[in-house]
Order: structure tokens, then C-alpha cells, then sequence
């Protein structure tokens, strides 16, 4: 594993979390790898039944980490690592489970629209501000989004970039369930332990029957998105927006 990616294993249940506090959970290259690995390793192991993602420190993450960024879009072909990540996090075949406190921005954001079953606090917040940084959306999110919210609120979420509420995120269908701050991992943990009490077999063939009729658009919207977004990394708006960034964090 990484460093900043731990893995646990409780009764059946794979737990990821990442770990760089410091960065509010910014994910890096490395990260997507250590993530990669641990999915795919997992879907060939008898022995988990469910998987779940978690973020240490008050923040699930705070999304791609933009300091990376301005080196990758020099060499985009380094964003394989990223869609390595999201496709083998599109096609998971057993059960995912997210428990989310404090800040899920951008890839933070969109890898919850591939879970299975979202579990946040009531102080969480979700956002998806790849327009403001010259971006386009990523993760199928602008395939999944508008089946979930309709078109007009997903222009509003990935366009506006604006804050959504766990509240929000609740009554929209984002998030299925809200619990006291510091209590997601806990009403996570419980939700995957049900899971995990199911037999095995028939809860897979139920995401698969879940699943199955979107499969190929979600990969489709996973490849266009990617294609685009490589080409965006070298934008003048994207550089410019990077630059103002990272200016602010300074």
C-alpha cells in the first residue's frame, strides 16, 4: 500500500482510507495507484465481501492534488493512473460503501456516484469545481449526475461549481443516509456489516442486475470525459486557473 492509502480488514469488510491529513486528503498519483491495486486485488479475493472508503482526518478529500496537476498537464499520458482508478472503480463488482465527513471535492465528489451506498454527516460537503479551474467534469459524473438530478440541476452542481449540502445531497439522492459529525465511519461500518451478513453470491448478482443497463454509457461518458480533460490540462484557462490557485493557497 501507500502511505497515505491504509487498508484494514474487519469480519469481510475492506476498508480503505486515505490518509493525508495534512493535505485534507488531496489524492496523488501514488494514491490512485495504491487504491487501484487495493480494488483490484480485493475482486479477487474471496475473502471480502464488501468494501468501503473512508477519509481520516475531518475530510474525505479535497480531490486531485492541484501542485500534481500543473506537472501533469506538462505530460497528460501520467493521467493513466487516474482512469486506471475510475475504471476499475466503475466496474467493482462487490459492494461499496462510503462514509463521508467534512469536504468531498472534485474526485472526492464523483467517486460517490460509484458507491453503492453513501453514508455522510450532516456537516459534510460536497462540491465540483472543475469549470472554475478549466476543467470538465470526470468519473461519468456527467453521465451519472443527470440521471440522479435531472439536467438542470447537474448544470447548476458541475457547472456553478457550488457547495451542496449534505442536507442537499440527502434529498437529492447523492447521499442515503446523514449521521452526527464524527459518526460516518461508524454508520459505514454498520451498513457494510449488514451487507456483509448477505450471502455473497445473490448481493453480487443484484449490483450486476443494478447495474447492467448503464454499464456501457457510464464506460462511454468514463472515455469521452478523459479524452477531453487530457486536452483541458493544457489549456490556457487551465493553466491560468491553476496558477490563481495555488496563488490563494500561498
Amino acid at each position: 500500500m501507500n502511505d497515505f492509502v491504509t487498508e484494514s480488514m474487519e469480519s469481510g469488510i475492506q476498508v480503505l482510507c486515505l490518509n493525508r491529513t495534512d493535505k485534507k486528503n488531496a489524492i496523488t498519483l501514488d494514491m490512485y495507484q495504491a487504491l487501484t491495486n487495493a480494488l483490484r486485488s480485493a475482486e479477487h479475493n474471496d475473502q471480502v465481501k464488501v468494501t468501503m472508503l473512508y477519509g481520516l482526518g475531518g475530510d474525505f478529500s479535497s480531490g486531485n492534488d492541484i501542485n500534481e496537476f500543473v506537472h501533469i498537464a506538462q505530460t497528460p499520458e501520467k493521467m493513466e493512473a487516474i482512469m486506471a482508478f475510475l475504471q476499475v472503480l466503475s466496474c467493482y463488482k462487490k459492494p461499496l460503501i462510503a462514509g463521508v465527513e467534512g469536504r468531498a471535492v472534485g474526485v472526492g465528489a464523483t467517486m460517490l456516484l460509484h458507491c453503492d451506498l453513501v453514508l455522510a454527516s450532516r456537516e459534510a460537503r460536497l462540491q465540483f469545481p472543475f469549470v472554475q479551474l478549466g476543467l470538465v467534469p470526470e468519473a461519468a459524473s456527467s453521465h451519472l449526475l443527470p440521471q440522479l438530478v435531472g439536467h438542470q440541476k447537474a448544470f447548476e452542481i458541475l457547472v456553478l461549481g457550488e457547495v451542496v449540502s449534505a442536507t442537499q445531497a440527502h434529498e437529492m439522492g447523492l447521499v442515503n443516509h446523514l449521521c452526527e459529525e464524527g459518526e460516518a465511519y461508524k454508520l459505514a461500518l454498520f451498513y457494510a456489516q449488514r451487507i456483509a451478513a448477505l450471502p455473497v453470491e445473490a448481493v453480487a448478482l443484484s449490483k450486476d442486475l443494478l447495474k447492467f443497463r448503464g454499464q456501457d454509457d457510464v464506460q462511454m461518458a468514463l472515455m469521452r470525459e478523459g479524452r477531453i480533460f487530457k486536452d483541458r490540462l493544457r489549456s490556457t484557462e487551465a493553466h491560468q486557473a491553476f496558477t490563481a490557485f495555488l496563488s490563494r493557497n500561498k
